[in-house]
């Protein structure tokens, strides 16, 4: 049944621009920084499209490595953040 009187107080309008939007469950350690630069896309904030590329070159490579080298996996995703929190 519809509600004729909803109670909007309060609410405020969505941040992003680009919709439908979809959402993900991400770690904590990195969810801050992954939802600032998808606000940065979001906004067209420059070209991203190489930073992105770097990414997912990067994140490729560390797929490769054995689940047994943690310390290199960590090294490979401080690269990803790097590009990510650049600018």
């Amino acid at each position: 049944m519809a509600n004729y009187n909803p109670n909007t107080q309060g609410l405020s309008q969505p941040k992003w621009i680009n919709k439908p939007v979809k959402p993900y469950r991400l770690p904590e350690p990195i969810a801050d920084d992954v939802l600032t630069y998808a606000h940065k896309l979001d906004k067209g904030d420059g070209d991203h499209s190489t930073d992105l590329d770097n990414v997912i070159e990067t994140l490729t490579q560390a797929l490769t490595l054995p689940a047994n080298k943690g310390g290199a996996i960590k090294a490979e995703i401080k690269k990803v953040l790097e590009i990510l929190t650049k600018g």
